[in-house]
């Protein structure tokens, strides 16, 4: 049902299904060190909270084994780099320069047309974006790429980068090094504000945002239990790789954010935002923020009733919609 117009933006409901699924990446930070073999011997006690957060630890540890497996055993979230599959499916591996590190992403569709760059949240990879990449009438037309954020996939797994301004900057090196005209970026989770951090800091890169349950919202961004016991080196021996690198980019995004906000004023380009008004991951109250805070911008929010987080997977079509919408737009000027 629409709505109509609110300050400037566009609300839509549709009958969709239902979105659930749980958050994968659990904050990493300090953790709390064991007490030393001095401590022990002299019998002063552990402090409360440690004790608490090694309790905590020892009862969930079996659920996380269950639901994450063991990180001797691999991770979820493996680099998919050059494979056959890839290549039966027209999708190229290629890499970027970005300082002392090379940023691995994908490619598919026109080379030389309008370019399409996709950004995962986290913990993910180019992966998130496969049957985009594969979207035979969105390949007919742009160029279309997909990277690996610093810390995931291809592109120096396993090193965290939680500054929001770096990030952006690997991305503005994959669009630098792929060469063509000013990219249609579209950020999904995490990947929303790196976008918008892209659109402030290279504005000559960007010529519009799609932003797909964005967690964007400062005050929005708090830790949970478990990312408290994700920070623990006793249960991180367990997790994959991914999950903790994720954990450890996610620790100070809070403060990224609160730096980040001041900025999206500078943000000019148009802006779309599709969400889902049943995020239980990412509160759906973002898109209202970004709405109040893109002043420069003319922002288009589509709501989505009884759908989740991983619209983007479970309704493709509302996002393909939207990047068309956008393309249209900046193509008319």
């Amino acid at each position: 049902m629409r709505t109509g117009l609110v300050q400037g933006q566009r609300k839509y409901g549709s009958e969709v299904n239902r979105g659930s699924g749980v958050r994968l990446a659990a904050v990493a930070g300090p953790g709390y060190a064991r007490p030393t073999m001095g401590e022990r011997e002299s019998g002063r006690r552990t402090p409360r909270r440690r004790r608490l957060a090694w309790a905590a630890a020892g009862c969930l540890l079996p659920a996380l084994l269950a639901g994450a497996g063991c990180a001797l055993l691999g991770g979820e979230f493996a680099p998919a780099v050059a494979t056959p599959e890839m290549a039966a499916q027209a999708l190229e591996s290629r890499w970027a320069p970005f300082e002392a590190e090379r940023l691995h992403y994908v490619a598919s569709g026109v080379a030389g047309g309008p370019r399409v760059l996709f950004v995962h949240g986290s913990p993910g990879t180019w992966e998130a974006w496969r049957e985009y990449l594969r979207d035979p009438e969105l390949a007919r037309q742009t160029r279309l790429l997909a990277p690996d954020r610093p810390g995931f996939g291809g592109s120096a797994r396993g090193r965290a980068e939680g500054s929001l301004g770096r990030q952006a900057a690997a991305l503005a090196a994959v669009l630098a090094h792929e060469g063509g005209p000013p990219a249609l970026v579209v950020g999904h989770s995490l990947g929303g504000p790196i976008a918008a951090r892209l659109a402030i800091d290279r504005p000559d890169l960007v010529r519009g945002l799609l932003l797909v349950a964005p967690s964007i919202d400062p005050a929005l961004e708090e830790r949970r239990w478990f990312n408290v016991v994700g920070s623990l080196r006793a249960v991180q021996w367990f997790l994959p790789v991914d999950w903790i690198t994720s954990n450890r980019e996610i620790w100070p995004l809070r403060a990224e954010l609160e730096r980040l906000a001041p900025r999206l004023a500078e943000i000019r380009v148009p802006v779309v935002v599709v969400q889902g008004e049943k995020d239980e991951l990412v509160p759906a109250a973002n898109a209202e923020f970004v709405a109040r805070r893109f002043t420069a911008a003319v922002v288009e929010v589509e709501r989505v009733p009884e759908l989740g987080h991983f619209l983007l997977w479970q309704r493709p079509r509302l996002v393909l919609d939207a990047i068309a919408r956008l393309l249209a737009a900046d193509s008319r000027g």
